[in-house]
């Protein structure tokens, strides 16, 4: 590695990624922007992520091992050992266009800021575009907002600014603290909250980062058995949000949640700050509320300025410490209630149920009963069939020999009819009219 110090550092974490991290590496060794060195930190990584590191020799590279001991003491160790002026956050399973670190670095040269983002591409293990639903991708690629917008949708939304695409001075990291070594999901919304009090965040509304969406729920914001931990870190990072914000940006960033718009700095700032939990949609948040206005109120000066100021005694104090459930144990009951109301339906549907299927096997009896009974007159009927069948030849012999009969009986009619014609003729003939006077003459009958 050069002696001179580079311009930026590119911090990568990595654990466990032994089938993502050399494109990751090849991804940054390919910027268009070549003053930067690659610090890359695995975090007890125990598969070949770290044999796969050592096959890159690279003079801009510098590899760090540690023990595991989760991402926020892994980036602070990075930024510890990097030497350049500029961080440019980066993880092991994530891939960078080649302009990301050109871009980013002319916007904050050129306009004299300190921290900027960029919009990301979704891609899948395979490195190809995403394809399907998640939540990340109506979560990170959101427009520039001003100082005081940021701050009000962190303070009712939470974070959408993606940490690997962050390029931020070095020095303002320090100043902050570094990363928040007992968080492991929110560390970097932790760090942006403090940032965005003093400085302005910028986004490059350009996509120069590819996100990868692992297949296995192996991204560790979005695996489903870190939701109760993401809670927990988001309640401890929302206690201290309001905490050290210029009065004027507090007033820009919540005008339209605030109670008193001429409020001071001191004992008004600290009861608008709590009132402004309590208009929160979110219990969890007005529950913060409630317990900053009891840990205040309890001293005089405080209780003074409630009454007069802000029309609030201990009255309303004590209606919302008895909404106020921190302990969850009347959610907890009424979840009980509604289970044994479930289970009692349950146990309905189940008897129901148990009804349903013994007049079921009661029509499947009747059932076979009705089959056999048509079975049986399906034999029946084929018989009559059968039987129909030899009637009707039967029908058929008995009109044939009906037929010839009729045929004989016609043809002596036929014969019949002749003889008569003839006979008539005979009757009209000469010769039979001189037989006739011949008959009389001799006096003899004519029959």
């Amino acid at each position: 590695m050069s002696d001179s110090s580079p311009l930026i550092s590119v911090v990568m974490i990595t654990y466990q990624h032994e089938k993502y991290i050399a494109e990751a590496i090849k991804s940054v060794l390919a910027q268009t922007f070549k003053d930067f060195e690659l610090i890359i930190v695995s975090d007890g990584s125990t598969d070949k992520t770290d044999e796969i590191i050592n096959s890159f020799q690279d003079d801009q590279i510098l590899y760090i091992y540690q023990e595991n001991q989760g991402p926020s003491t892994a980036i602070n160790n990075g930024i510890i050992a990097s030497r350049g002026k500029y961080i440019a956050l980066m993880s092991g399973d994530d891939v960078c266009y080649p302009q990301r670190l050109e871009l980013q670095y002319q916007y904050l040269d050129n306009f004299d800021k300190k921290i900027v983002f960029s919009w990301v591409d979704f891609i899948n293990d395979d490195s190809q575009p995403f394809i399907g639903e998640h939540f990340a991708q109506n979560y990170f690629n959101h427009p520039n907002r001003t100082r005081s917008e940021i701050l009000n949708w962190f303070f009712m939304k939470g974070n959408y600014l993606c940490a690997v695409t962050a390029l931020v001075e070095k020095e303002i990291l320090l100043e902050a603290g570094l990363f928040n070594l007992a968080s492991i999901q929110i560390q970097d919304f932790d760090m942006w909250a403090k940032l965005v009090k003093n400085y302005d965040i910028y986004i490059v509304e350009e996509k120069l980062v590819k996100y990868r969406i692992r297949s296995d729920s192996n991204n560790l914001s979005s695996h489903p058995s870190n939701s109760v931990r993401t809670l927990f870190e988001w309640h401890q990072t929302s206690k201290n949000i309001l905490d050290n914000i210029p009065i004027e940006l507090f007033k820009l960033a919540f005008s339209n949640q605030i109670r008193n718009d001429n409020f001071q700095i001191g004992y008004e700032y600290e009861l608008e700050k709590a009132f402004l939990y309590l208009k929160h949609d979110l219990p969890l948040f007005q529950s913060i509320g409630t317990e900053n206005l009891f840990r205040l109120m309890q001293k005089e000066e405080f209780l003074s300025i409630a009454k007069s100021k802000y029309s609030f005694n201990l009255i309303d104090l004590y209606k919302l410490t008895k909404n106020t459930d921190i302990t969850n144990s009347e959610f907890i009951q009424q979840t009980q209630s509604e289970l044994e109301r479930l289970q009692a339906q349950l146990q309905e549907s189940q008897s129901g149920l148990k009804q349903l299927q013994a007049q079921l096997q009661e029509s499947q009896f009747g059932l076979k009963q009705l089959q056999a009974q048509l079975q049986e007159s399906q034999f029946g009927l084929e018989r009559l069939q059968a039987q129909l069948q030899e009637s009707q030849s039967e029908l058929a012999r008995s009109q044939a020999q009906f037929q010839q009969p009729q045929s004989e009986l016609a043809r002596s009619q036929a014969q019949l009819q002749q003889s008569e014609q003839c006979l008539r003729a005979m009757e009209s003939s000469k010769f039979w009219k001189l037989r006739n006077a011949w008959f009389k003459l001799k006096g003899l009958t004519i029959k």
